[in-house]
C-alpha cells in the first residue's frame, strides 16, 4: 500500500499543470459598460438587453462567438467590476455595413447583414426593450440599412426602455424604411434620454418617421439631424419630422435641418402631444421644405449658421447644458464653427470632419438644382476646416488615376436619394470635375459628389433636391463692370451689381456660340471662380456671360446672371 501511495505522489509531481484557460476583459477601461469593436458584437447586444453581459438562453451561442473567451461566471463576468457589474455597452471604434467600401448596401458586397434585403434587425422591440446605457464615445456606425416593409419599430434601436440611456453616438449614411409604427434612424421609439447623438442620410414610412427618433417618450438634448424624412403620400395620417415624428418627451437644445415630406409634417416635430415639450431647439425652413413644425422654432439657413458662439443674447445663449449632472452648466457640447456651419457637437479626441464632412455642395446647394446650370461642390481640410484649391481635373472618373493633389471628383445620380446610385457625366461642362451641369437626363433625380480614395478616405457630400427643368426661383440681374462691349484676350472682366455675400457665393463663367444664349456654352475656368473672368484665345469669337448664387441678406439662395459680352477680340 505505502508503495502505490509512494507511485502515486510521484505521478502527481512529474505531471505538467493544467493550462490555466484564457480570459478577455471586455471593459478594459472598467466603467461598468462592455466594449463594443465589431458590427457582431453589435449585433449581440439584442441578446442582452439589461446590459449586464449574461445573455438570454436562446443567444448564448451568437453571443459567445461575439465575444469569445470571455468571464462567464456572476463574479467579474465580461471583465466588468466585481462590485456592480456591468450596466451597458460603449463603442469603442468606428464601425461600417458598408463592407465593400463601395458607399452604398448590396447583398453581394455586403452580404453579413443584408438578411435577403431586410438588412438590419433593429436591437429592442415593444415586448424586449433595451433598457441599459448605450455609449457613442464620438463613434459613429455608417451605412445602416433597414428595409422592413411590414415590421414596427424600425431604426437602429427599436424600442429603448426609460431605463435605458443613449449617449455620443453618430448614425451616418443611413438607410432605413419601415412599414408599421414608428420609424427613426437612431431609435423607433425611445422611452429614454438621448444626449449629444446625431444622424445622417434617410427614414422612411407610410406611418410615422423621424430622423433621429420615430416616437419621443423621453428626453432628447444636444442633438441634431440632417435626415431626409419621407412619409407616404397617400394617407393624411402619415407623421414625419425633421428630428421627431411624435413628441410626447422633451427636447432641449436640439436641431435639424433634412428636407421633410409628408402629409402631416413638421420642420423639427410632426406630432406633439399635449405633455410634449421643446425648449431651444431649431429646424431649418429653407433645407427642410417646411414652414412649419409641431415644437421649435423655424430659422432660416444664415440664421443658424451665423453664430460661431453660445453669446449672450441670441438662439444659441442656452446651448452650454450641463450634461455631466453637476450644479454648473458649463459642459460646452458644442462646436458652433465658421459663420457657413451648423452646430455640431464636440467629443474628446474626435475630429469635427466626421459630422460636417469634408466635403459639401457649394452653389444651390439644398434647392433644386437646375437642368443647364452649374452645380458646384468643394473641399474642407479635415484639420482647419477652411476650403482648400479646388482638385484638378483628369480624365478618368474611377478615381484610380488621382493622387493626393489630383482628386477625381465624381458625380452621381439616384432616383430616390438613397440607393442605386449610378456615375453620371456633364456634357455640358468638364466631367471628372468639382462642377457638374445637370442635363435633361438628370431631371427628378437626386444628385451628389465624391472624391474617391482621398488620404482621409472617401469624401461624399450630401445629396441634392431633385433636379428640376428650369427654375421658379426670382433670378436677380447681374452686371458687366467692364470689358462687356469689346473683351479682348489678356484683359479682365468683370461683373458688378449685386450685394456682395464673399462667404457664400459661387460665380461661374460660360463662353457661348451665339449672343442670345442659342448656342453651345462651354463652362469656363473651373478652378478659379471669381467676379472677374480674363479671356484666352481659345475665347475668341465666342461671347461671355457670368452665373452666380449668393446667399441674399435672408440667408436664402438667389440666382443671377449677366446678359452677353460682344464678341471676343484678339
Amino acid at each position: 500500500m505505502w508503495l502505490g501511495a509512494l507511485l502515486l505522489g510521484a505521478a502527481l509531481i512529474l505531471a505538467p499543470p493544467a493550462t490555466a484557460q484564457t480570459t478577455t476583459d471586455y471593459d478594459d477601461d472598467d466603467d461598468g459598460l462592455i466594449d463594443v469593436r465589431s458590427l457582431a458584437q453589435l449585433d449581440a447586444i439584442r441578446y442582452d438587453l439589461d446590459g449586464n453581459g449574461d445573455p438570454s438562453a436562446t443567444g448564448a451561442t451568437a453571443y459567445g462567438a461575439a465575444f469569445p473567451n470571455r468571464v462567464t461566471t456572476a463574479s467579474g463576468r465580461m471583465g466588468c467590476p466585481a462590485t456592480g457589474g456591468c450596466t451597458g455597452y460603449e463603442l469603442r471604434a468606428d464601425l461600417t455595413f458598408d463592407e465593400n467600401g463601395d458607399g452604398q448596401m448590396t447583398a453581394t458586397g455586403d452580404p453579413t447583414y443584408w438578411n435577403s434585403g431586410a438588412g438590419w434587425a433593429p436591437i429592442g422591440d415593444a415586448s424586449n426593450q433595451y433598457g441599459a446605457t448605450f455609449r457613442g464615445n464620438g463613434r459613429t456606425i455608417s451605412h445602416l440599412y433597414v428595409n422592413r416593409a411590414t415590421t414596427s419599430n424600425v431604426g437602429l434601436f427599436g424600442r429603448t426602455g426609460s431605463a435605458s440611456s443613449i449617449e455620443g453616438v453618430g448614425v451616418v449614411r443611413a438607410s432605413v424604411t419601415g412599414g408599421n409604427f414608428y420609424a427613426g434612424i437612431l431609435a423607433a421609439y425611445a422611452d429614454g434620454p438621448i444626449t449629444r447623438s446625431y444622424t445622417t442620410g434617410s427614414v422612411s414610412s407610410p406611418t410615422t418617421a423621424g430622423g433621429l427618433v420615430g416616437q419621443n417618450t423621453g428626453t432628447i438634448r444636444a442633438s441634431w439631424s440632417t435626415a431626409t424624412v419621407r412619409g407616404s403620400s397617400s394617407s393624411s395620417s402619415t407623421t414625419a419630422g425633421g428630428l421627431v415624428a411624435r413628441n410626447l418627451g422633451s427636447i432641449v437644445a436640439s436641431w435639424s435641418a433634412g428636407r421633410v415630406v409628408a402629409p402631416r409634417s413638421g420642420g423639427l416635430v410632426g406630432f406633439r402631444s399635449s405633455a410634449g415639450t421643446v425648449t431651444n431647439s431649431y429646424w431649418d425652413t429653407g433645407t427642410s421644405g417646411q414652414s412649419t413644425s409641431a415644437g421649435g422654432v423655424g430659422k432660416t439657413t444664415r440664421e443658424l449658421q451665423r453664430p460661431t458662439a453660445y453669446g449672450a443674447t441670441g438662439i444659441y445663449a442656452n446651448w452650454n447644458l450641463n450634461l455631466d449632472g453637476d450644479a454648473n452648466t458649463d459642459d460646452d457640447p458644442w462646436d458652433f464653427g465658421t459663420s457657413r456651419e451648423y452646430p455640431a457637437l464636440k467629443f474628446a479626441g474626435r475630429s469635427l470632419s466626421t459630422q460636417r464632412g469634408p466635403a459639401w455642395i457649394e452653389a444651390d446647394h439644398w434647392n433644386a438644382p437646375v437642368a443647364g446650370e452649374p452645380l458646384v461642390a468643394g473641399l474642407y481640410s479635415k484639420t482647419s476646416r477652411a476650403a482648400v484649391s479646388p482638385p484638378a481635373t483628369i480624365t478618368t472618373c474611377d478615381g484610380v488615376a488621382n493622387t493626393t493633389s489630383r482628386q477625381a471628383w465624381v458625380w452621381q445620380r439616384s432616383d430616390d436619394g438613397r440607393t442605386s446610385w449610378t456615375t453620371v457625366t456633364s456634357t455640358r461642362g468638364p466631367s471628372c470635375s468639382y462642377v457638374y451641369v445637370p442635363a435633361s437626363g438628370d431631371v427628378g433625380k437626386y444628385l451628389r459628389a465624391t472624391v474617391p480614395r482621398t488620404t482621409g478616405g472617401n469624401a461624399t457630400t450630401l445629396h441634392t433636391a431633385p433636379v428640376v427643368a428650369s427654375s421658379a426661383a426670382t433670378a436677380a440681374t447681374a452686371t458687366f463692370a467692364s470689358g462687356n462691349a469689346s473683351p479682348s484676350v489678356g484683359t479682365a472682366v468683370t461683373v458688378s451689381g449685386l450685394p456682395t455675400h464673399s462667404d457664400r457665393t459661387a460665380w461661374r463663367w460660360q463662353r457661348c456660340t451665339a449672343s442670345d444664349g442659342t448656342g453651345t456654352c462651354t463652362l469656363l475656368a473651373p478652378g478659379d471662380p471669381s467676379w472677374s473672368y480674363t479671356p484666352v484665345a481659345a475665347d475668341v469669337g465666342g461671347y461671355l456671360r457670368a452665373f452666380v448664387y449668393y446667399s441674399n441678406a435672408s440667408g436664402a439662395w438667389t440666382r443671377a446672371a449677366t446678359g452677353f459680352s460682344g464678341a471676343v477680340a484678339n
